[in-house]
């Protein structure tokens, strides 16, 4: 009864980790950032929002150029007025308007000179193309480390499962032990018993740990847009790296790569831009305009249509406004300093993530000391409880506790090894680096 129950525990599992037949190459860390990025619809709304800034950029140019345009018009009047003039013996029928009256212009306008407001205008939407480029590079690199989690907690649970095949291994073997402890007389049915539950709750905890697998390739698979039964098969070995890192060159590798300093320096540019436009708001400006039309209603031919043109050079100087210069200037001065305040307040984060992160590894590094010795300690104990359990001299639920430490520590230090690689590359985003 045993072995059917185990052969149906095994076959669960395996429909439940199915997956559609396809490739399953193994995936590095890079591969797998790669191959989200190359499909993820946030990497593409980003990408979108940096097409549409630098189309504001070319909106932005078209002040550059003069406008041009046409009009026409038709108009027909019901009444106007006309006089009867007697000249040489003659009467002389004079109109002073037209039943149907026809138009049509061409106008052309240049800002001759506008203080700079249209210099400045492109400059504010360069400094939006660069933020809007932050964005995209911003969007890539928190994408790239929510790749990590995903990657190496499926790593970490694989390598606990061999950790329980190995003890339900160690509880096979005990189990034919107690089998024949039991048919010499030498064990109760409760020894028997307990190793069978506990091999039934090493089963049940590595269903929750290939659980845990599936779902960080269900998470891995959204993020990249793929079928969330996509195979996900990381490769990488979850080992112990000793790193030495400076504090000082971190920081300074912070301050000169991560993208929010290079956002916050592009909002300086757009806060500078604004305040200088702001400042041209009561300056004045020279217009250029030239018109050129078709209409009739001349004299003395009235219903005759004739071109003429136009040129006007026109002056206009806001003499008073309300003070809304003077608020618009005050308000992008502001926002200036907002900015400002903000760089100084993540120079002063940036350093408390690096410091933090620092003080993890060196925590975990002394933490993993320790489990090496709980584990050769575990395992001398586990040893020696054999013995004693072979001569008689230790009870089958010690026997159970000492196998049970065993595994308990090994996991342990999987699981600091894996909390080690975290911190490493928490580290690694809160300097900027790229994976």
């Amino acid at each position: 009864m045993k072995w059917s129950v185990n052969k149906i525990i095994a076959v669960a599992v395996a429909l439940a980790c199915a997956v559609p037949a396809g490739a399953q190459d193994k995936l590095s860390l890079r591969e797998a950032v790669e191959l989200l990025l190359k499909n993820s619809e946030q990497v593409q709304i980003a990408q979108e929002s940096v097409a549409g800034a630098e189309l504001r950029v070319q909106e932005s140019k078209s002040l550059y150029w003069p406008q041009a345009s046409v009009s026409g018009s038709y108009m027909r009047m019901s009444l106007f007025s006309e006089m009867n003039i007697d000249f040489g013996g003659q009467t002389f029928k004079v109109k002073f308007g037209l039943p149907n009256n026809y138009n049509m212009r061409a106008s052309v306008m240049e800002q001759v000179f506008n203080w700079g407001r249209t210099a400045k205008t492109v400059e504010m939407s360069r400094a939006g193309l660069d933020l809007a480029q932050d964005g995209a590079a911003m969007a890539k690199h928190m994408l790239s480390y929510q790749v990590v989690p995903l990657f190496y907690g499926t790593v970490f649970f694989k390598e606990a499962i061999k950790v329980l095949d190995d003890n339900m291994k160690a509880f096979d073997v005990k189990q034919d032990i107690m089998d024949k402890r039991y048919q010499a007389g030498l064990a109760s049915s409760f020894d028997k018993t307990l190793i069978q539950v506990q091999i039934s709750a090493l089963q049940a905890q590595k269903l929750d740990f290939e659980n845990s697998i599936a779902k960080f390739r269900i998470a891995f698979n959204a993020l990249a847009g793929r079928d969330e039964q996509a195979a996900f098969d990381p490769s990488a070995d979850l080992a112990f790296e000793a790193v030495q890192f400076s504090k000082d060159e971190l920081i300074k590798e912070a301050l000169a790569g991560r993208i929010e300093f290079q956002q916050v320096e592009h909002q300086l540019n757009l806060g500078r831009a604004s305040l200088d436009l702001a400042k041209t708001g009561n300056k004045p400006t020279l217009t250029a305009t030239f018109n050129y039309e078709f209409r009739n209603g001349y004299m003395p031919d009235m219903e005759k249509i004739r071109g003429n043109w136009t040129a006007m050079l026109g002056v206009s100087y806001p003499v008073f406004d309300g003070f809304r210069v003077g608020a618009q200037v005050a308000q992008a001065q502001s926002g200036l300093r907002v900015v400002e305040m903000r760089k100084t307040d993540l120079e002063r984060s940036v350093a408390m993530e690096i410091q933090s992160a620092l003080s993890d590894l060196r925590t975990i590094e002394l933490k993993l000391d320790v489990e090496k010795l709980k584990i050769k300690q575990a395992e001398d104990a586990l040893r020696i409880a054999e013995e004693r359990y072979q001569n008689g001299f230790l009870s089958a639920t010690d026997l159970v506790d000492a196998q049970n430490m065993v595994e308990s520590a090994r996991l342990n230090y999987l699981q600091l090894i894996y909390n080690q690689t975290l911190s490493k590359y928490s580290l690694f985003r809160s300097c900027g680096r790229k994976i």
